[in-house]
């Protein structure tokens, strides 16, 4: 545990994993809270004052919460669509299913996307990627071990209990034979690490010429029932995927893909169904998953539900009643003393060559900044909302769906939000060179407007440093400043650049969490951010020290002291095995306390403060410690 134990530990002991989570962490409980604020206004009488997106989220928000109008209408919204998969009596009807699935906005086998092209950034492109999996990533269905076999008996148990719940006769021998088309698709899926590769999976092909690598399917049907008919052409993620998949669904049995996409058609709306449903998707992706012992509390999994299908009204009811506009201020000119920072920083490598240098700063001098909520929320004219959970799920998906389509041909919306203001998260855009902090983050214990200025350096400070080092990162730093997958390094300074990740690479992979070593390869990003963001957001805070004169100690401890353990508090995490595997697996970021620990060894000013010397714990000489930005 180390230093994260020696800041956290008292609370950590203070804070057991409650029965329906899966963790619990300061981000959680922030979440808590922020759920509770929205509970009230969520569950308060419509008012004259409300905006017609409000209305939506309040609407949708008692739809998600009537249980019993749930139970009553039973599974009938979905036996249509059950009887249409059980009369599709050959291939072509499976891949016409297909299409007409993805025109409503949903993922079946593959997903489509209209997103910024990665090397036009002014222009929006279709863009393909793999699916098709209903287990957390590939790895599940290929590694051995006794924790993965155990796994994949209670997902065939899970599916079994589906066919039986639907009233489907040899639901064991059905569930085998899905379970084993999954793991067909997982072997031609590209892994979690491969993934993060911008340009292995910028492979751009001409619509009408699809059909000469990607055979047995029409293609331009495809796109022109789906909404993209002006699309001229896609981006493909992973070619093999594509392939393969079209493969299968020449080689495997039509009754095997009819039982496919029954489970992978009903499983994403197990929570809008009543609870047989419901408690099964929990028992399996809530228990078996995640560790947790119950379900969340319905109006916790309502309000999520509400952030993720109506992000913006959500957003902006939270922020109409609970944002301090102060705050913005004040984060804007923490994001402005950071960038400094970074200027002062990238200035003064003695690795990089000046011809990199003054690029590296024109990327920095052209990113923006995202705060607290949209200065233009979006329109959700059109959208009806009504009294079912899930017929108004299918109506988001689906009018989401047309609202991408449309933006196909149009110019790029550079202050375009991804994430909604209610959120407790933050992110780097390559596409925009941009980086955005939602309202919700930007609470304490991350950010205290009125609070302790070291501790802000050390909390959002550090994240906000985070966020603009993915901008330098090892797939960052591969995008210009305008937002294009365009080098602009010398190729001694990109090989130079990459001696010094290849050796955070090798720091984490010694890292070992309950006998699975950590994967250096898929963190390195993260960890890039975070060494960065550490390092920058100190160099703030000195910064601030020199220019205010503010060193004065605040319970006995120095400004230096406070911005560690703040960074440190901000990862307090308590974590079940279940999800612990399921990060060490596919997540990119490290777990908690190698966020702590994995940093502040290779941070000089962290062995001043603490006066850490040669033979104690996390001491690392000097000439071993990580230098990148």
């Amino acid at each position: 545990m180390i230093f994260f134990g020696y800041v956290n530990q008292k609370w950590l002991d203070a804070h057991p994993i409650p029965a329906e989570k899966s963790q619990i962490s300061a981000f959680s409980i922030l979440s808590d809270q922020n759920m509770e604020n929205l509970k009230k206004l969520l569950e308060g009488p419509d008012g004259a004052e409300d905006s017609p997106t409000i209305l939506l989220a309040k609407a949708f928000y008692r739809a998600a919460m009537d249980e019993s109008g749930i139970e009553a209408a039973g599974d009938v919204v979905l036996r249509p669509l059950l009887d249409t998969i059980a009369h599709l009596k050959n291939k072509d009807a499976i891949r016409s299913f297909i299409i007409g699935q993805h025109a409503r906005g949903k993922r079946l086998v593959w997903g489509t996307a209209v997103d910024i092209d990665d090397k036009d950034s002014q222009r929006y492109a279709a863009r393909i990627y793999q699916g098709g999996l209903g287990l957390p990533d590939r790895d599940y269905y290929l590694e051995t071990g006794k924790r993965f076999a155990a796994i994949r008996e209670e997902y065939k148990g899970f599916l079994t209990k589906l066919f039986r719940l639907l009233q489907m006769d040899n639901a064991e021998s059905r569930a085998s034979s899905v379970y084993e088309l999954e793991r067909k698709l997982a072997r031609v899926s590209q892994t979690a690490l491969e993934k993060r590769d911008s340009v292995a999976n910028y492979n751009v092909y001409p619509i009408d010429r699809l059909g000469d690598e990607f055979y047995g399917f029409d293609w331009k049907d495809y796109f022109k029932r789906i909404g993209l008919e002006t699309a001229r052409d896609v981006v493909i993620s992973q070619p093999k995927f594509i392939q393969g998949a079209l493969a299968l669904l020449d080689n495997i049995p039509t009754k095997t893909w009819q039982d496919y996409l029954a489970v992978r058609s009903i499983v994403p709306y197990m929570a809008a169904l009543p609870k047989a449903y419901d408690g099964l998707y929990f028992s399996f992706y809530g228990k078996v998953l995640g560790g947790a012992k119950k379900p969340e509390l319905r109006f916790r999994r309502a309000i999520q539900s509400c952030i993720l299908w109506l992000p913006e009204p959500t957003g902006l009811l939270f922020v109409e009643q609970y944002f301090d506009e102060a705050a913005k201020q004040a984060i804007n000119d923490l994001v402005g003393h950071i960038k400094a920072a970074m200027r002062i920083r990238i200035q003064k490598l003695a690795w990089m060559s000046d011809t990199t240098k003054q690029r590296a700063l024109q990327k920095l001098d052209t990113f923006k900044s995202l705060l607290g909520y949209p200065d233009k929320w979006r329109d959700y004219a059109g959208l009806v909302i009504g009294s079912s959970y899930l017929d108004n799920v299918m109506a988001l998906e689906k009018f989401d769906w047309q609202y991408n389509t449309r933006r196909i041909l149009q110019p790029v919306d550079r202050t375009e939000w991804l994430m909604s203001a209610a959120t407790i998260n933050a992110y780097y855009w390559p596409n925009t060179n941009s980086i955005t902090f939602p309202a919700a983050i930007l609470q304490p214990p991350l950010f205290d407007a009125k609070g302790d200025f070291a501790a802000n350096y050390g909390g959002i400070g550090m994240v906000i440093g985070h966020e603009i080092t993915h901008g330098f990162d090892d797939e960052g730093s591969k995008y210009d400043q305008v937002g294009n997958l365009k080098s602009w390094w010398t190729d001694a300074d990109r090989k130079a650049f990459e001696t010094r990740t290849e050796q955070l690479k090798e720091q984490y992979s010694q890292y070992v969490v309950d006998g699975r070593p950590v994967n250096g390869a898929l963190t390195l990003g993260e960890n890039i951010g975070d060494l960065g963001g550490m390092l920058i957001a100190l160099d703030a805070l000195q910064n601030k020290i020199k220019e205010t004169g503010q060193a004065e100690l605040v319970d006995g401890l120095t400004p230096q002291q406070r911005f560690f353990m703040s960074q440190a508090r901000i990862w307090r995490t308590n974590m079940r095995p279940e999800q612990q595997l399921r990060l060490l697996v596919s997540d990119q970021h490290s777990l908690p306390r190698l966020r702590v620990n994995g940093v502040v060894t290779n941070t000089d000013e962290f062995y001043a403060a603490f006066n850490v010397r040669a033979g104690e714990h996390l001491y690392k000489p000097p000439k071993d410690r990580v230098r990148i930005w």
